[in-house]
């Protein structure tokens, strides 16, 4: 069975336009009709930054993190370079301030202490201080390395702040007196990351990942303790919540309370269908609210019930940043999608507040797909797909991050993340259409592509962190039904898919979902018969190579473009066998398109479109930069041979092929 849903098609975005698809206006001189400046390939690459631009691919209001003060609403954007720490009136339902913050592009850890917010951000782990009193913005440290995240803050009932970091899996304690950033430990060895932090009483929990592990940590004796209920050892935990004198916390199965020292565990399993929690808060009863995962329903428990009540669903499918009680009745929420809610948890009504309407300026995304309809041309984002209609660009809501976008039979398909949702767009009815989950311990689709003969769409995608096994999931267009192909390549993710002639060609990352040690060494690319649907062959290529991030076919000879190590790539003669590496690595690694005319590439780690050949790599346009969230992507632009749609930085541009 599947479901049918509506969602809601905003107007144009004001400053955020796309010349005419078929016939660009803006080159100037002589062209090759692309809407290109023509130039010789035989000079040496052309510069990407000299190449017109046809403005954002699609923009977001996403956010990760909320937190109260004083009657507003602090929240922290996500994807925007420089991250934006936005407040809302809680009165007016209005934007009152947007502050930059200096670094990263998001923020998901945010508490209150002092009077002031402090947001813990990413890439970039750094903590700043932000005093609504005065406007400023100070730096009170660094919690790790390059490329690391503060994931979570919490404020003790002292007014002590404490965090959790990644990739050192630490405990962090920030003095607001000081603003000094102290850390407590790193309480299991080898986990990286500090995911979720509570606290209460005298004790600091924290939600450790890969190995999981649920501790707690004793502000008197300063040391550590494992907390893990014996029934819930292999699940992840967090976020957390407590009253008086009981922790909530949720885990991937259930809802568990405890004393605060860890003892008198009950469980209350998550109903059917609900894979984690997202936010939990407390009343002042006793009462545990949260919300969950795939649902996105807000559920209510008492201190002795056995089971979740269903409360409301304000916003279905939805992530769910925070959830926090302003009075008795009425609690508020925020989404990842960039949402206010307010719900009367007494009679479930509800009130929604898109931050676009309340005055959040939309701001250039990270693009996650993007695909050539028909006869405009569309770009996947965070809970968002941008249809670039001549002039106009509109945004059509979905559950998700739209990882892939294929064009079928006048409609969008697209794989969701985190939910691993496929879901059919019609962008003329506005009409979004639920096929139901992939499952399967999956979280991230990857690729898909789309086979006419059988009526199948392949979509390939990689489990969540601490898991292995991927999946090639064929949705059949005509009927609905979704088949997942669990493990068809044992032990590893199922990075990309590419279809010749009826048959899926697959390729394999044995890093799976990370923070698990694999089980081969070597990713394997195989052959999967969509009339027969089974797996036909698979193959090593290259000893030691961990990681193929794209896989595509042409004359025979199957190209594969590597993540680990990022650059290399390779060929692999279908009829004998022969594989062979090629001779120049690229700058990074991306996903491949491939037309008549050949195979190409445009790669991440400083933008550039390569031409792949049976023996070497040609460079056609260098200077790109780094505008894809998930890895670079192209689709054909209308009306030319001669060029297809990619980034520079995070605006949509021509490129040419020779």
């Amino acid at each position: 069975m599947t479901i049918s849903r509506r969602t809601a098609l905003t107007g144009a975005l004001a400053g955020t336009t796309l010349a005419a698809v078929d016939l660009p206006a803006r080159a100037a001189g002589p062209t090759d009709g692309s809407g290109l400046t023509a130039a010789p390939l035989a000079d040496g690459p052309i510069d990407g930054t000299t190449l017109p631009s046809y403005g954002p691919a699609v923009t977001t209001a996403a956010v990760v993190a909320m937190a109260v003060l004083n009657d507003h609403a602090y929240v922290i954007s996500r994807g925007i370079v420089p991250p934006r720490l936005t407040e809302i009136d809680l009165t007016t339902r209005r934007v009152t301030r947007t502050v930059e913050l200096p670094v990263g592009e998001g923020g998901w850890g945010i508490t209150v202490a002092a009077g002031k917010v402090y947001a813990g951000l990413y890439p970039v782990a750094d903590v700043y201080c932000f005093d609504p009193a005065d406007g400023s913005v100070t730096r009170v440290g660094g919690l790790a390395g390059p490329g690391g995240f503060v994931w979570d803050m919490t404020t003790a009932p002292d007014g002590q702040v404490f965090a959790v970091s990644y990739p050192n899996g630490a405990v962090w304690q920030i003095d607001p007196a000081t603003n000094t950033p102290k850390q407590l430990g790193t309480p299991v060895r080898g986990a990286q990351y500090g995911r979720y932090v509570g606290a209460a009483g005298n004790y600091v929990y924290a939600g450790i990942y890969t190995p999981s592990q649920l501790v707690g940590y004793d502000r008197t004796t300063k040391t550590f303790r494992d907390l893990t209920p014996a029934a819930s050892r292999g699940q992840n935990f967090g976020p957390f919540a407590a009253g008086d004198d009981r922790l909530y916390v949720g885990s991937s199965q259930a809802l568990l309370s405890m004393a605060l020292d860890g003892s008198d565990v009950r469980t209350v399993p998550l109903p059917d269908g609900e894979t984690s929690v997202d936010a939990i808060t407390v009343g002042s009863d006793g009462t545990a609210y949260l919300t969950t995962r795939t649902s996105g329903t807000v559920w209510k428990c008492g201190p002795t019930d056995t089971i979740l009540t269903a409360v409301g669903t304000p916003a279905p499918a939805d992530e769910h940043r925070r959830i926090v009680l302003l009075d008795q009745d009425t609690l508020l929420g925020s989404t990842g999608s960039g949402v206010l809610w307010w719900l009367d948890v007494r009679t479930g009504e509800f009130e929604l507040l898109d931050l676009v309407d309340a005055g959040f300026m939309p701001a250039p995304d990270k693009p996650q797909s993007i695909v050539l309809g028909d006869p405009h041309l569309y770009v996947g984002g965070h809970w968002v797909i941008a249809e670039h209609a001549g002039d106009q660009v509109r945004r059509l809501r979905v559950a998700g991050e739209a990882k892939t976008l294929n064009w079928i039979r006048g409609e969008l398909y697209t794989a969701l993340y985190p939910s691993t949702e496929v879901v059919r767009v019609n962008p003329r009815t506005k009409d979004v259409h639920s096929f139901g989950i992939i499952g399967h311990e999956q979280l991230r689709p990857w690729q898909a592509a789309y086979d006419e003969r059988s009526k199948l769409l392949a979509i390939a995608s990689a489990p969540g962190t601490g898991k292995l096994t991927g999946a090639l999931t064929l949705l059949d267009v005509r009927t609905g039904e979704l088949d997942v192909h669990y493990g068809v390549l044992p032990d590893q993710s199922v990075m990309s898919v590419h279809i010749v002639d009826g048959i899926a060609y697959l390729g394999g990352d044995v890093v799976g979902g990370g923070g698990i040690t694999p089980t081969h060494t070597a990713a394997a690319i195989g052959a999967f018969d969509l009339a027969q649907r089974k797996l036909l062959w698979t193959a090593e290529p290259l000893a030691g190579e961990r990681s193929i991030q794209s896989v595509a076919v042409h004359n025979g000879i199957l190209y594969g473009v590597l993540k680990r190590t990022s650059g290399s790539w390779f060929t692999y003669e279908l009829r004998t066998g022969a594989v062979v590496k090629g001779a120049n690595k690229l700058s990074g690694y991306g996903q491949l398109h491939v037309d008549r005319t050949g195979v190409y590439c445009e790669t991440n780690f400083g933008g550039n479109l390569y031409q792949l050949g049976p023996n070497a790599a040609t460079l056609l346009v260098n200077k790109l930069g780094d505008g894809w969230y998930t890895v670079p992507q192209l689709t054909p632009v209308r009306g030319t041979r001669h060029s297809v749609w990619g980034l520079a930085d995070r605006d949509l541009v021509q490129l040419p092929l020779p």
